[in-house]
């Protein structure tokens, strides 16, 4: 499908006319996905019909997209907006009520521009490897990395997520299962770097997802200012960072301070690896702080109090780290028992690898209530595998 508009063509380079049309792929496929199995408009599916309008197109054109890949007739397509009319909650009902050719000229689409601008700040000059994702470089020597044939792959796949949450179309998770579910499915099962290290192919790509598109909105963020004409930001908060973190979030620096104190830039600091702070403009003598420093004072002081789980003491920010260990090790179990069965192992064997997992569930739950922490099970499922655990009764067999 390739319905994009030529006065936006014109406006985009080639590659970023590639995120488009692969994002509108992505909708529309789960656009009808979604009616297809409630035999309605959901609302989900409306909230993505919404994001169409914000890529430029107009209600007739997604009149036409649904008819055509619903494979519908005009008087059963009415009949499906007729019902998201009459929904209480539906965003916006010119869509369906008033179906014509208008649309957002992209000179008149602030939105698009913002995060189209954000994306050619992001990437390099071509456009591609939004974030930045080292991934399959090989090391020639000299510092020279080149990228070879998977790296082109990976960053593709990588990419097309981005595009996926920073337009709001699709949040992180189901991003980063569909780019496991890629990867895996060409029989990747790690990323490999450059520097010689290794990362499971679910971890890497969380990592590089999250990380892209918080880099991304830094750069929007500094957009903003310089139209605001703010040299400041105030940092986020959030609960469980990093201790080198902890002492800058919450927040007010200058945009030097940011690389001076939080580390914009590099590895460890703000917007580096595994950094989920955003920082937003900030105008002194207009913006209010949303962290004062006394608050900040009394979080730190409650979540460097340990508590203790089989007889080790955690901080919040260890509970946290110990919790991602807990999920990658039952991923790379769950891996291991579905791959035992796949390879024709002993049927006890297999049940063995099942109840292991089983056992490090179990252990999951204990720890995240005695720690107080929200179970992530979504991190645990990535791999889509589906259920993995034994059955009860077999299960309570191993465990005698």
């Amino acid at each position: 499908m390739n319905q994009l508009r030529e006065d936006y063509k014109k406006q985009l380079s080639g590659q970023i006319e590639k995120h488009f049309l692969d994002l509108e792929q992505m909708i529309l496929e789960d656009i009808v996905r979604r009616i297809k199995k409630a035999g309605k408009i959901t609302s989900t599916a409306d909230w993505q019909i919404n994001r169409l309008q914000i890529i430029g197109y107009s209600s007739e054109d997604i009149e036409k997209m649904i008819k055509t890949a619903l494979n519908l007739s005009y008087p059963e397509v009415f009949e499906l907006y007729d019902k998201v009319i009459d929904w209480e909650y539906v965003r916006n009902k010119d869509i369906y009520e008033q179906v014509n050719a208008e649309y957002i000229p992209y000179e008149d689409n602030k939105e698009l521009q913002q995060l189209t601008d954000g994306f050619i700040r992001q990437s390099n000059d071509d456009l591609r490897n939004v974030t930045k994702s080292m991934g399959f470089y090989v090391d020639y020597g000299g510092g020279r990395l080149v990228m070879t044939p998977l790296s082109d792959i990976y960053q593709g796949y990588l990419d097309q997520a981005i595009t996926g949450v920073v337009y709001g179309t699709f949040d992180y998770n189901t991003m980063i299962r569909k780019v496991v579910t890629q990867l895996t499915k060409s029989g990747l099962r790690s990323i490999d770097y450059a520097s010689g290290w290794h990362s499971r192919v679910d971890v890497a790509a969380r990592r590089a997802v999250m990380t892209g598109v918080s880099q991304l909105t830094g750069k929007i963020s500094e957009m903003n200012a310089d139209k605001l004409g703010t040299e400041h930001y105030e940092v986020a908060w959030h609960a469980g960072a990093r201790p080198s973190h902890a002492v800058w979030q919450g927040k007010v620096w200058s945009k030097e301070q940011l690389v001076t104190v939080c580390g914009l830039g590099t590895v460890t600091g703000l917007l580096g690896a595994n950094c989920y702070h955003e920082y937003y403009p900030f105008v002194k003598g207009v913006s209010e702080r949303n962290w004062s420093d006394s608050w900040l004072a009394e979080q730190n002081r409650k979540e460097s109090i340990p508590k203790t789980f089989n007889g080790k003491e955690y901080t919040l920010y260890e509970a946290r780290q110990q919790q991602r260990k807990m999920e990658t090790a039952m991923r790379a179990q769950r891996e291991k028992a579905v791959l035992l069965k796949q390879g024709g192992a002993d049927p006890d064997d297999v049940m063995l690898a099942k109840a292991k997992y089983q056992g490090q569930l179990g252990e999951y739950t204990r720890f995240c209530k005695k720690m107080g922490l929200q179970q992530e099970r979504e991190r645990i499922y990535y791999d889509m595998r589906g259920r993995v655990a034994p059955v009860p009764k077999r299960f309570r067999r191993f465990r005698k």
